[in-house]
């Protein structure tokens, strides 16, 4: 586990560090490189139904509220466009009808390409890589942990709009739809889903 973390983030270090050797070099226009904080809510769900195999019957499921806190780095590329690296503490929740409530906790490190369509408005898509920290699931009025029992690694794809409403602070609204299965009950009876998370966060520049 620890090889793919260091790999990812060794990699995304080294597309922030070369984006921001460009930005260094001599030009006619510097580009800018900076610094943010991030602070968010998110509505996430566990979906079943994209789990494999799928469920013969369809599982229905609820989608519930987590958050997001964490810092940004962000290199300006040219006029339009900015490699944005994110390392973010994140809390998701999914629940299903009727029966057990999940909540797991992750960092999440996204790596962003950022599109300025509008001097106030920007479009940003990119790859986004989860680690787990911690995961429990709360069924009859239990509580369990079973972090050692789920998949720890994840990949998502996120994509959304960012608006910059006064001076250094933005609003951002985001999808992210995991690639991979998450599979809970990994020495039991497996159980297998796909995160959907709808995000919306405020960022501060420095």
């Amino acid at each position: 586990m620890k090889k793919y973390v260091l790999t990812y983030l060794l990699g995304s270090w080294a597309v922030v560090a070369s984006a921001q050797a460009s930005a260094d070099a001599p030009t006619a226009h510097k580009l800018p490189v900076r610094f943010g904080l991030r602070l968010g809510l998110n509505q996430s769900n566990t979906n079943f139904n994209m789990g494999e195999p799928k469920p013969v019957v369809p599982v229905d499921t609820k989608w519930k509220t987590g958050f997001v806190v964490g810092a940004l780095l962000e290199v300006g590329l040219n006029e339009h466009f900015a490699l944005q690296q994110e390392y973010l503490y994140s809390q998701q929740s999914g629940e299903v009808s009727g029966g057990a409530r999940y909540q797991m906790q992750y960092l999440s490190l996204p790596l962003l390409l950022k599109y300025r369509v509008l001097p106030r408005l920007a479009v940003v898509a990119g790859p986004q890589f989860d680690l787990m920290l911690k995961a429990q699931q709360e069924a009859n009025g239990q509580t369990t942990n079973i972090t050692h029992d789920t998949e720890e690694r994840g990949l998502g794809a996120t994509a959304g709009l960012e608006v910059n409403v006064w001076r250094s602070l933005s609003l951002s609204a985001r999808y992210l739809q995991g690639l991979n299965h998450v599979g809970i009950g990994q020495r039991s009876a497996v159980q297998e889903f796909k995160w959907q998370s709808v995000l919306v966060a405020a960022e501060v520049r420095f």
